[in-house]
């Protein structure tokens, strides 16, 4: 529920937005009100009058009808924009909030989940959550609202009318509502916790459906698939059926409504206090306020798949220690304005990104040297899991961009987590990492990063051209720069047989080329995107024969400093100007 309340503040943000909404959803509900009160009053009004044969003036109701029906449409427009608008707003501010907590998460926080659950929390989840002004709050708020000025209407004519009104009212929509939630609550947990299930093994099934058919599995993995769509199937209908009973009760408390209040009517009617018109009137008015508690139950339904939503949101990003960035704010309102100024076209808001991914950008005052680099660990102590053995203990190496390195180790040593300890996407437990003096807690990540390419031990390559690829590294790189990096990893003998060339799909991650292919072809990328930085090649010669990979490593060492290969073969050896063992 803290977390829950924590998101409801964020309404703080957009306060005008919020409260304008709740404004027309009830406007909207009353008219609709209003209207069906009028009706009912005119139509009993002109039965009356021709029954006792005396003159009805029925311009003035008949208009007043007209001009309800139009203003409830109009309204009801008003609200969804306004709403929606408000609602959008918020995720807005969110999202933003999340993807600069996403940017600045740790490793070792991002390893204890799936894939599958961080793309569920970033999306599913937070998208779940706008049901909380949407669903949530303003049905409340404008079921509040009309309670109070239902209440005050019958009040004028007879204390026993409201008490009898707003007694029917708390049970259908507080009191049926409550129990249909209790009664449903662990179907409500038992739909999330499938709906994560499900997603997680449609994740697992396509990234690894190839493995699964060889291995004779997907079969078994479909049917377990489908298991689980029946329970959350299953799960979803029994609270589609507490809602439908709390909607019963709704439905009869409205009829109970209308015939007790024309009950209690009658000897108001008898001693002059009221018409008969206005009886009919005040029923039908009350009965048709029970449309505006009609999503109540669903609202108390959904609480707990909303507040689970949540909590894992919430769970991820340690909101409960933070609050939306204002730079985010401020520059989210400073493009809507420009949004609005171009009529609307995306292409003019894409500043708003840049901008905001700009405050993680290498800040050019922070001391560190573009020319000669030094990258030094001292007393570098580090483990994934505290109960377990460190994997580095007292760790001590330096690191210079005039100085070629090759790092050997054998498998299971910490190769690849020493990558993650220099390009910061790792903090030692104890010890200290500096760059050119400075220590890397006092530096950004993206800082650190900018003075190192990567070519990792595991290959990851993005749908799109071979030279897509490049331009993922390095935005404005050239024809002449690729085509230099292919040649040093040959390649260019494969881009000659390609039917486009440079434009040639790869294809789904890379799949219409081997392993071997895609190996060189991240190594080309990593050389486009080095410059004069470090170079760091992890395991460069998987999926490669011994002379090629010679060939290569060697070239690359000839050709330019700062390369930090690390690696368990030999390759690479003669030319390096140092050999550190792990």
């Amino acid at each position: 529920m803290r977390d829950y309340l924590r998101f409801m503040g964020l309404m703080k943000k957009e306060l005008y937005g919020v409260f304008f909404g709740v404004f027309m959803s009830f406007i909207a509900s009353l008219s609709s009100v209003a209207l069906m009160g009028t009706a009912t009053w005119f139509l009993s009004a002109m039965a009356v009058a021709g029954f006792y044969d005396y003159a009805l003036n029925i311009f003035i109701p008949s208009a007043l009808i007209r001009l309800l029906a139009l203003a409830r449409t109009l309204l009801r427009y008003g609200e969804r924009y306004y709403t929606h608008d408000a609602t959008f707003r918020l995720l807005a501010y969110l999202r933003v909030y999340l993807f600069e907590r996403a940017l600045a998460l740790e490793v070792t926080q991002a390893v204890n989940f799936k894939s599958a659950d961080l793309q569920r929390r970033l999306q599913a989840d937070l998208e779940r959550l706008e049901m909380l002004y949407i669903r949530q709050f303003v049905p409340f708020a404008c079921a509040v609202l009309m309670g109070l000025i239902l209440g005050a209407v019958l009040l004028s004519f007879s204390v026993h009318l409201m008490v009898t009104t707003l007694l029917l009212m708390v049970l259908a929509a507080v009191v049926a509502p409550l129990i249909a939630t209790y009664k449903g609550r662990r179907y409500s947990t038992l739909q999330s916790t499938v709906a994560i299930k499900l997603n997680d093994q449609v994740s697992e099934l396509i990234a690894g459906f190839f493995d699964l058919m060889l291995l004779g599995q997907h079969y078994e993995r479909a049917a377990e698939f489908l298991r689980q769509a029946q329970l959350l199937a299953w799960a979803r209908s029994r609270i589609i059926f507490y809602d439908q009973v709390a909607q019963v009760v709704l439905l009869t408390c409205s009829e109970l409504t209308l015939l007790l209040i024309l009950l209690e009517s009658v000897p108001l009617v008898s001693a002059g206090a009221m018409s008969s018109p206005q009886m009919m009137m005040l029923g039908v008015v009350a009965m048709a306020s029970y449309e505006i508690l009609q999503p109540l139950s669903a609202a108390c339904l959904n609480l707990p798949y909303v507040m689970h939503s949540a909590q894992r949101v919430a769970e991820l990003f340690h909101i409960g220690t933070h609050d939306l960035s204002s730079d985010s704010v401020a520059v989210l309102k400073s493009d809507e304005a420009a949004y609005a100024a171009s009529g609307g076209e995306l292409s003019q808001v894409s500043s708003f990104a840049q901008r905001t991914l700009a405050k993680d950008q290498p800040k050019t005052n922070e001391g560190v040297g573009a020319r000669s680099l030094e990258v030094c660990l001292s007393h570098v102590a580090f483990s994934y899991d505290a109960e377990q053995a460190p994997l580095y203990q007292d760790l001590n190496l330096s690191f210079r961009s005039d100085q070629n390195y090759l790092i050997k180790a054998p498998s299971g040593r910490g190769k690849s987590t020493l990558v993650l300890l220099l390009t910061k996407l790792l903090l030692p437990q104890t010890g200290t990492i500096t760059l050119n003096g400075r220590d890397y807690r006092e530096l950004s990540g993206a800082t650190v990063r900018a003075h190192f390419a990567v070519a990792l031990q595991d290959i990851t390559l993005f749908s799109g051209s071979i030279l897509d690829t490049f331009r993922q590294a390095k935005p404005d790189v050239t024809e002449a720069e690729v085509r230099a990096a292919l040649d040093i990893v040959e390649l260019t003998e494969l881009i000659a047989q390609l039917p486009h060339g440079l434009e040639e799909w790869l294809g789904s991650t890379g799949l219409t080329i081997s392993g071997g292919q895609a190996r060189r072809l991240c190594l080309a990328r990593a050389l486009v995107k080095a410059g004069n930085n470090f170079l760091v090649l992890d395991e460069p010669g998987e999926g490669l024969d011994a002379a090629q990979e010679e060939r290569i490593i060697e070239r690359i060492q000839k050709l330019r400093k700062g390369v930090i290969i690390i690696t368990h073969k030999p390759a690479g050896t003669r030319l390096a100007d140092h050999l550190v063992t792990i």
